[in-house]
């Protein structure tokens, strides 16, 4: 038994108007009907993904929560700071980390606790008006004069202003450091 009634309907997926024999009819052909179901499970697969990539970015802060010992970058992701701040950080002694190797550092979770739990330290207000004075430009070399005077390459000077943290300064185009210094390395 066939249905006698016409219901205009606007298909769901073309959006073209058309004639139905029932109430329920959603779609204008099967045509129209089989691509509705193929997008439909296109999403509810791009969806499951989604939840799936989700799942797995969060797993791994709960994992990090969990560790001891973290990594720098494994800091920065718990945090969200980047890897450059909590350098900063380190060198300033603001965060206790131990340095295994010049590409590794380690930070323990318990001082990564206790940052949060200290009082901020007041700076007072004598330290930030004293700058730190540069010795005079006669008494310092610059980079040039040291590579030149000492047959160093210019990567090997930096490396040994950084390892013996040694005080440079720039004055104009020039970066100038005290001789007294230089002169105790060499």
């Amino acid at each position: 038994m066939s249905s006698n009634i016409e219901v205009l309907r606007i298909c769901q997926y073309c959006n073209n108007e058309f004639i139905a024999k029932k109430t329920t009819t959603k779609h204008c052909s099967h045509k129209c009907a089989s691509r509705a179901y193929k997008q439909r499970l296109k999403v509810l697969k791009i969806e499951e993904s989604n939840a799936e990539t989700f799942k797995i970015k969060n797993k791994t802060i709960v994992d990090l929560k969990e560790k001891e010992f973290l990594t720098v970058k494994e800091v920065s992701l718990l945090l969200g700071f980047s890897t450059r701040t909590l350098y900063r950080m380190i060198n300033e002694n603001k965060l206790n980390a131990h340095k295994f190797t010049e590409r590794k550092t380690i930070v323990k979770r318990s001082d990564i606790d206790l940052l949060f739990e200290q009082p901020k330290p007041q700076q007072s207000k004598t330290n930030l008006l004293e700058p730190i004075k540069n010795p005079e430009i006669i008494d310092c070399y610059t980079i040039s004069e040291i590579v030149e005077k000492f047959n160093i390459s210019n990567g090997a000077l930096y490396n040994l202003i950084k390892r013996k943290n040694i005080n440079k300064f720039s004055k104009g185009k020039y970066t100038y450091i005290a001789k007294r210094d230089i002169d105790i390395i060499f």
